[in-house]
């Protein structure tokens, strides 16, 4: 949970997810909607999936019996590296380094080397560590070593005075600190203006949602989302654009996301549409009073809280068709 979440965000949800599944069985057997309900709030829902999928790989491969070394753990789906360093490491004593982006700061630092994003460098940070990580203790090794560059030899002002290492680090002998490492190389984040579509059956106050087959957000449950030049697909349904608009980021994507509300007089919708849309066959109606649980995404939430908003208002009725 903490890869690409703060702790902060992380500790919470952990608490909830641990009450709701207690075992590799029970995370094995849950479902998806609960799984993305618990989920929720924390993006890339990749790695929920992983987690079940390495779940159901325990039970149903490996008759329940965890892995017993780093190898072993690489073999999991959705496990890399990193994660099977740290198990083998910390609850496996195995003599094996485990390597994250505080890891890489220190070793860089050590080293004075700003070559570290490329194969060539990481392979070198690898080959470093894996000469000095004990064969007594590895684990306890590993975590000190995230905890000096989490806390002492920091990104932005290094507590080098404090620092145990201070008499090894070639970079500070050299005076270069602050260019070990080297700033990662970032995606150039994509704009995108995202259309969520919110078919609502007013006379029994329910929406329809379903999981959603493609796009970043594919596996998760949600509206049906669409692009500007996509929203003539839907010119056959009176479709109401809510004046308002909210913005997302999820990894390096930007998103301006508006809401579009198209009311039925029916639960029917069209499966050939719906799944033109990039939904599943298996569509849901869903009560207003349950909706926001269903929902997978931060992102779906956000345009809901934008249409409640409009809706207490009356101002939904107020606006006009769309001439789409």
């Amino acid at each position: 949970m903490s890869q690409q979440t703060t702790l902060a965000v992380v500790l919470p949800k952990f608490a909830e997810f641990i009450q709701q599944l207690p075992t590799v069985d029970a995370l094995a057997k849950c479902d998806e909607e609960k799984l993305h309900q618990l989920w929720a709030g924390l993006g890339y829902y990749a790695r929920a999936r992983n987690l079940k999928k390495g779940a159901d790989f325990i039970v149903n491969r490996l008759n329940g019996r965890f892995p017993q070394s780093y190898r072993e753990w690489l073999q999991i789906p959705g496990c890399g590296e990193y994660t099977a360093a740290a198990i083998a490491s910390i609850c496996l004593n195995e003599k094996v380094a485990c390597i994250d982006g505080n890891v890489i700061r220190v070793v860089s630092r050590l080293l004075a080397l700003q070559d570290v994003w490329s194969v060539a460098g990481r392979s070198r940070i690898q080959d470093y560590l894996t000469q000095i990580v004990p064969s007594d203790r590895p684990g306890d090794f590993n975590q000190a070593m995230m905890e000096l560059g989490a806390t002492i030899c920091r990104k932005a002002k290094p507590l080098c005075d404090l620092c145990p290492l201070q008499r090894q680090c070639l970079a500070f002998a050299r005076n270069c600190i602050e260019a070990c490492p080297p700033k990662k190389p970032r995606y150039a984040s994509v704009e995108i203006e995202l259309f969520v579509l919110i078919f609502w059956h007013q006379k029994t106050d329910s929406f329809a949602i379903g999981e959603r087959t493609d796009g970043f957000l594919a596996k998760t449950i949600g509206f049906p989302l669409t692009t500007a030049n996509k929203l003539p697909q839907i010119g056959s349904w009176r479709a109401i654009q809510l004046p308002s608009k909210f913005t997302h980021t999820i990894t390096h994507h930007r998103i301006t996301g508006r809401v579009c509300v198209i009311q039925l007089n029916s639960d029917e919708i069209d499966r050939a549409t719906w799944q033109d849309l990039g939904l599943s066959k298996t569509l849901h109606w869903i009560y207003g009073t349950d909706i926001s649980a269903k929902l997978s995404t931060a992102l779906d939430r956000k345009a809901f809280q934008l249409f409640q908003k409009h809706s207490h208002s009356n101002s939904i009725c107020e606006q006009l068709a769309l001439d789409l």
